[in-house]
């Protein structure tokens, strides 16, 4: 049994948008290992498959979100050159050991890689464990050959005798050659080019006219014929040593590279295992940076067959985005759901509406995640796997009337018919056109029968009417439609469940101002019941529109109402939390001013006590002190009532009432109702807020006012309520971007925000992986995470406090 999806016809990952986004991929390739991996993707069936794919997918991006430099890098293909060395005895050319080298020193790398990394990618190390480390191999290449695929002098003990003497014998060439040049310069016999090579031997020029003068032998003639090339008798013998050594180092040369390549061929099956598995972490790094430039996620499997795509976005029109300056209209997203249950959905509306796109997006998506990309949707979709994946989209053969087309249909319909999987997607473009409308409709519906009873399922786009009634009258079936502005009469490109949708044919018609007694005759033609049935479907999306605008219009406000209220409660708690310290300050003030009142009383009374009736003065002078005390004592008392936590009663609060707001301590006035909503007033503070957060409590009990309490609580420290809840971190400097951070964070926590976003752009990850270790010392953040792609990917982090 194939592991791969069943695909057909054979033109279905092209006609999908999947060979789009396949070129795509193989242009971010490392190495030929990879390119081969991704040209020979198909989507896996096994559910199993897929998510131990989607698995090593989601460690490498994490991988390439934590800021690690990956291992991949650029290789030349090594398997020619194994080949090559197969036979024994052969000898490689110096050239091919530094390609041997580089893949060798690279699987080891990546193997070092992921031992050492402090994260387990256990998924991605079941590939990296069967790298084989070839170090023995690397140290053999290297001893022998320079990177530049040069022999070393060194590379035997021989050839280092044998340069050595070279050298030494070609100084003392050069040095013969110059001297006899010199005595034969000053009789005008050589030419002025110079000693050369002529027959690997070195030789001077000679004017012709004077060759009889120089004792040596000729070697070759000037193609003028005016110079000819003489070696010197003198350097006859020094030529011929030089040649021996040559010789000498040809034959040592051919020995160690014998023995390299010999080398190599005892490695050969590792080194070609370790090609695929390089090229197995090279397409998985591709399809998952691809991935994450499409700001892909990976998204749940469905083991139920639901399907529910929230908010994707077609891959294809994404790449044609990413890849045009001046094409920077957004990719509406597409919202579309199918219980398990819900087996076929027959999707209606206008021309040009975005009904073969949305078909095919979950044709795309489907492929893509199977083959184990991340995908264009929110991380909470949901996606079953699929067995098989079947389209009619298009003419399949190259003809050119409607009935040979429509034999094309009807061959591709026998085939799936005859071989189509459980649990397979059928995706059917224009469903039921090419022949007569009725007979085509009647026709496509008994398909999708079959389908459905195959336990596979069917998303079909068309203009019938009858598969329209179908899709409302059969259980697994549902309707769904196109958005269409009807005041400009466009496509809104949204997808809606559950409605058919009307062509609107006549309405484009009259606005592009047909004849308006043509447009009669053809609403006579059409007929008062489909013309009735026409409008009924354009007053319906009329209406549910509005109604969609009138619910977005209504949660915003009820998300900002919220919002508000969440911000005012914890105003109102911040506040409360600073009374409660002034309180605490205040209650240690009032107990070091008892403790001196008491001592001063004691040294008055001791002071009547010993004057008696004495000195009246002194008397009165003590009893002053004794009032002053008292009085400070008082204070202390008034101030050291122990706070109570607000009683709740449990019944329902009213107009005028006390009330604790939900589980805090915080209480205030009840001083509005309207419906369900309430206004509460806390320390001269409006909050809005539900009634059934609300309990009614006992009212504070009144304290007199006294100018020492009032100067203890006259100076209230003001509230900052300048935080907000997004920092743009993008375009500063490190030490900069740190500083910035530490004192919003410190300003978020004292106004005690629960959760913070942290924009640091994607860039080099630098500024990324700067703020990630910052929020990791600071003891008051509870947790970090990317933000989700709509609310910046990973060019954004949520913080919570």
């Amino acid at each position: 049994m194939s592991i791969h999806a069943s695909v057909y016809p054979d033109s279905t990952l092209r006609k999908t948008g999947f060979e789009t986004v396949r070129e795509a991929t193989l242009r971010k390739c490392f190495t030929l290992y990879g390119k081969e991996e991704i040209s020979s993707f198909k989507p896996f069936s096994d559910s199993e498959k897929v998510r131990n794919e989607l698995g090593r997918s989601s460690e490498w991006m994490h991988l390439l979100q934590s800021g690690l430099n990956h291992p991949l890098t650029n290789l030349d293909d090594v398997r020619p050159h194994l080949r090559e060395s197969r036979a024994g005895g052969s000898l490689l050319p110096l050239e091919s050991f530094p390609i041997i080298l580089a893949n060798a020193r690279q699987a080891r790398i990546i193997k070092q890689f992921f031992v050492r990394t402090e994260v387990t990618y256990k998924a991605l190390q079941e590939i990296t464990n069967r790298l084989v480390n070839l170090k023995p191999l690397e140290e053999a290449i290297q001893r022998v050959v320079t990177d530049r695929g040069e022999l070393k002098d060194d590379a035997s003990s021989e050839l280092k005798r044998i340069r050595g003497k070279l050298n030494r014998e070609r100084s003392r060439l050069r040095s013969t050659i110059q001297r006899v040049m010199k005595d034969l310069a000053k009789k005008d016999v050589v030419s002025d080019e110079g000693a050369t090579i002529r027959a690997g031997r070195m030789v001077i020029p000679v004017q012709a006219e004077f060759k009889r003068k120089v004792e040596g032998f000729v070697h070759d003639v000037s193609s003028t014929g005016q110079t000819v090339y003489i070696e010197p008798v003198q350097a006859l013998q020094i030529n011929n040593e030089i040649r021996q050594l040559e010789l000498e180092e040809e034959r040592e040369i051919e020995k160690i590279i014998r023995q390299l390549t010999t080398e190599v061929r005892t490695y050969r099956e590792e080194l070609e295992l370790n090609c695929g598995y390089i090229g197995e972490l090279d397409a998985i790094h591709c399809r998952v940076s691809l991935g994450l430039d499409l700001d892909g996620v990976i998204p749940l499997i469905s083991d139920s067959g639901k399907l529910n795509l929230i908010r994707a976005r077609n891959p294809n029109l994404l790449l044609k985005q990413i890849g045009s300056k001046d094409n920077k209209e957004p990719v509406i997203p597409l919202n579309l759901e199918m219980s398990g249950t819900e087996r076929a959905l027959i999707i209606t509306g206008p021309n040009a509406g975005g009904k073969s796109v949305a078909m095919k997006t979950v044709g795309l998506i489907s492929a893509m995640l199977q083959c184990g990309y991340p995908v264009p949707v929110q991380p909470d979709s949901e996606i079953p796997v699929i067995s098989g994946l079947f389209v009619d989209i298009g003419d399949e053969q190259s003809i050119e009337n409607d009935l040979s087309t429509f034999s094309s249909r009807l061959d591709w319909m026998k085939h799936v018919l005859e071989d189509v999987p459980r649990r397979s997607l059928v995706l059917i473009d224009e469903a039921g056109s090419g022949t007569d409308p009725e007979e085509g409709g009647a026709l496509f519906q008994a398909f999708i029968e079959a389908m459905i009873d195959s336990n596979s399922r069917v998303i079909a786009t068309t203009h019938h009417g009858s598969l329209k009634v179908f899709a409302h009258e059969h259980q697994q079936v549902i309707n769904g439609a196109m958005e269409f502005n009807q005041e400009s009469l466009s496509p809104t490109y949204r997808f809606k469940k559950g409605v058919p949708g009307s062509s609107y044919a006549f309405e484009i018609a009259d606005r592009m101002n047909l004849p308006g007694s043509m447009m009669k005759r053809a609403r006579s033609l059409l007929g008062e019941q489909r013309d009735k049935m026409g409008d009924l479907l354009v007053n319906l999306e009329k209406q549910m529109q509005e109604s969609e605008e009138l619910m977005a219009d209504y949660k915003e406000r009820l998300s900002n109402l919220e919002k508000r209220e969440k911000v005012y409660i914890d105003k109102a708690s911040n506040f409360e939390n600073k009374r409660k310290k002034i309180l605490e300050r205040a209650y240690k003030d009032a107990e070091e001013i008892m403790k001196g009142a008491n001592s001063r009383i004691e040294e008055a009374v001791q002071k009547i006590v010993e004057l008696g009736k004495e000195d009246k003065d002194a008397i009165r002078e003590a009893r002053s002190d004794v009032r002053d005390a008292k009085k400070e004592i008082s204070l202390k008392r008034s101030l050291a009532e122990e706070e109570k936590k607000p009683v709740r009663t449990g019944e329902t609060p009213a107009v005028g009432d006390t009330v604790v707001i939900g589980d805090s301590d915080t209480t205030g006035e009840l001083i509005d109702l309207s419906g369900k909503q309430a206004t509460v007033l806390v320390n001269g503070m409006k909050i809005k807020s539900k009634l059934n957060k609300l309990v009614k409590t006992e009212p504070p009990k009144k304290k007199k006012k006294s100018p020492a309490k009032q100067r203890s609580y006259g100076g209230s420290e003001a509230i900052d309520l300048s935080v907000k809840p997004r920092l743009d971190l993008r375009g500063k400097r490190g030490d900069e971007a740190i500083k910035e951070l530490t004192l919003y964070l410190d300003k978020a926590v004292a106004r005690g925000l629960n959760e913070v976003e942290i924009v640091h752009g994607k860039g080099e990850g630098i500024l990324h992986k700067l703020v990630h270790e910052y929020l990791e010392q600071r003891k008051e953040v509870k947790e970090f995470d990317i933000a989700p792609w709509e609310s910046g990917g990973s060019g954004c982090t949520i913080v919570k406090l």
